[in-house]
């Protein structure tokens, strides 16, 4: 599989470099958002800022803005808004699926405990939608609650499809642009928007996002079968032993020989290494891991058809370039 991926062009720190101050901005206007004489709150709010993040949703959200006349100060709160619901989700994602590490970290539930990690996740959406209504367009707090509702029942989902072998193709994908698509897509919608594009110009760049979340989505599911622990942040296998069936999974239930075998192993719900590495053997020899990716790449290519309908947008060459680095450095 490795030996296929297409090279990652690189790193994000030049792919944003045409925002590199802006996005210093963002990043000196979450601590401040952040700054709090609490000294639980304080400890947590750090924590999470030293653990550090490539902040690819702000990013992606000022570089969809990057139409004539735009005005960086209507577009910080925001990018710092969609930063922090993305933060509030993974803490509480973690308390979710008990997870113990993030990016190579022990995660807030682990460091200090479920009930801090969950007031955290409030905390942090709180904040965040305090500034997108200090902004004064509704329309931007409107998106993003509506953003969160479908995380939230993306969530929903795939705990109530945990190892599930009847889920379809079509219920993962849906699953996924909820649980990821959906915020990259509107992060993307609210950079065009706020910037004042017009709909048409708006509309390409929400599709543009939502195929590069799915795409991205994909490619982190294969690398729960591909990757190692140390590159990942966390350890690989994971989502499988969760219950979490992804596309790789689903495909060899559907199209390889040894499907009642990989069905048993889902079925007994109690998958250890051993199990994991058979059915590692098991994608491999069905073709499901190429397929996965046969299908990220389909996703990418969608992403850069929508930016042939922005011509007027300075950053299309860089937001083609991230697309590609977002999926590929995955594998």
């Amino acid at each position: 599989m490795n030996s296929q991926a297409l090279p990652s062009r690189g790193s994000t720190l030049e792919l944003f470099g045409e925002i590199e101050s802006e996005l210093q901005q963002v990043e000196e206007a979450i601590e401040a958002s952040l700054a709090t004489q609490d000294g639980l709150v304080g400890e947590v709010s750090t924590y999470l800022l030293r653990a550090g993040g490539k902040r690819i949703r702000p990013a992606l959200l000022l570089l969809a803005s990057r139409f004539p006349g735009r005005r960086l100060g209507d577009l910080i709160p925001v990018a710092v808004a969609v930063e922090l619901i993305h933060m509030a989700t993974l803490v509480h994602d973690d308390v979710v699926d008990d997870s113990q590490l993030r990016r190579g970290r022990p995660t807030v539930n682990v460091r200090w405990s479920n009930p801090v990690s969950v007031l955290t996740g409030d905390y942090l959406f709180a904040r965040a939608f305090s500034l997108l209504a200090q902004t004064g367009d509704n329309r931007v707090v409107r998106i993003m609650a509506d953003v969160v509702f479908e995380m939230s029942r993306g969530e929903l989902m795939q705990i109530a499809t945990a190892f599930d072998t009847g889920q379809t193709e079509a219920d993962y994908f849906e699953r996924i642009a909820r649980k990821t698509g959906y915020l990259i897509a509107e992060s993307c919608r609210l950079g065009a928007l706020v910037a004042g594009a017009s709909p048409e110009q708006v509309q390409a760049l929400y599709e543009y996002g939502l195929a590069v979340g799915i795409s991205f989505q994909i490619a982190d599911d294969l690398l729960d079968f591909t990757g190692a622990a140390e590159r990942v942040g966390k350890p690989v296998g994971g989502d499988l032993k969760q219950g979490i069936l992804t596309l790789p999974v689903l495909h060899a239930l559907a199209h390889s020989g040894r499907a009642a075998e990989l069905h048993r192993v889902i079925a007994a719900r109690s998958i250890d290494d051993e199990a994991l590495a058979r059915v590692r053997t098991i994608l491999e020899e069905a073709g499901s891991l190429q397929y996965a990716r046969s299908r990220a790449e389909e996703y990418l290519a969608r992403a850069y058809a929508q930016l042939e309908k922005v011509p007027e947008l300075a950053s299309r060459h860089t937001l083609k370039r991230i697309a590609e680095f977002v999926v590929n450095r995955q594998f």
